[in-house]
């Protein structure tokens, strides 16, 4: 099962996260992510690009993406 870790406003944000998780080994799919590159208002009405994880994974990738430093753009909200 898939677990949401942390919501983007925007995609690039998101493609950050993963590839931080994903350079430490955990799997991590991005849902919303081609919806809201084509439409970005969509983006407030859909949560964002929601950035998941295995129920395995998930403390190990918070705590992962706490220590990654904020970009102070978009308002992610990285909350299991």
């Amino acid at each position: 099962m898939l677990v949401t870790i942390c919501r983007y406003s925007f995609p690039y944000e998101a493609h950050v996260a993963r590839a931080l998780l994903e350079s430490e080994g955990i799997p991590v799919f991005l849902a919303d992510e081609h919806t809201i590159n084509m439409q970005w208002l969509y983006s407030d009405a859909l949560g964002g690009v929601r950035l998941q994880v295995s129920e395995a994974f998930v403390e190990r990738a918070v705590t992962l993406l706490q220590e990654l430093p904020s970009s102070g753009v978009g308002d992610e909200d990285c909350t299991p």
